[in-house]
């Protein structure tokens, strides 16, 4: 029974997200990565392999002068794991069926007014759809997905081989692109 109201949750969630998506008009804009301060990472945890680019990718942006904020999107089997350091982690609890964040947490990370907002995921998963579609970022950057053009100002495209090869390429082309931004 649980496992059915999960799978209607997201079900639900995702048809939400996606009419928020396109009915909402956000004036963004582009600061370029030299001139951003704030950056938001949002990621769901998958290996500990993945978690370590994602931290890494977050160090690199905080040796770039950035103020970082993160969200990392967990079941409850990968928090047992010890090692993980998930201090950002949240579960699909955290967001009801209609998108509205129930925690303080994620609602402060999405009012924050990031200059950047990376996605390091390959598909959009519905309870980030909804954080995606909320989300006032002046410039949300994910993976290439042209049914997410609503989600996404910049999109990466980076060719799949090896998950955890493909996210340092994500991050790093990301990082890339972005830095060869301007501001408009």
């Amino acid at each position: 029974m649980m496992r059915l109201y999960f799978t209607v949750k997201l079900f639900i969630l995702a048809i939400v997200a996606r009419l928020a998506s396109k009915n909402k008009t956000v004036a963004r804009s582009n600061v370029g990565l030299n001139q951003a301060t704030t950056i938001g990472v949002l990621y769901s945890y998958e290996s500990p392999a993945k978690h370590e680019v994602v931290q890494r990718f977050i160090r690199d942006l905080k040796n770039l002068d950035k103020q970082v904020g993160v969200l990392c999107y967990t079941t409850k089997k990968d928090r047992i794991h010890t090692s993980s350091h998930l201090r950002y982690a949240f579960d699909h609890h955290a967001i009801t069926i209609l998108g509205k964040a129930k925690s303080d947490r994620i609602q402060k990370f999405i009012e924050t007014s990031f200059d950047y907002l990376f996605y390091l995921d390959w598909t959009v998963h519905p309870v980030f759809a909804s954080i995606l579609a909320q989300h006032h970022a002046k410039c949300r950057v994910g993976h290439f997905d042209p049914t997410c053009k609503n989600f996404f100002e910049v999109m990466v495209k980076v060719n799949q081989t090896t998950p955890i090869e493909d996210i340092k390429r994500l991050a790093s082309q990301m990082l890339h692109y972005t830095g060869c931004m301007e501001g408009q």
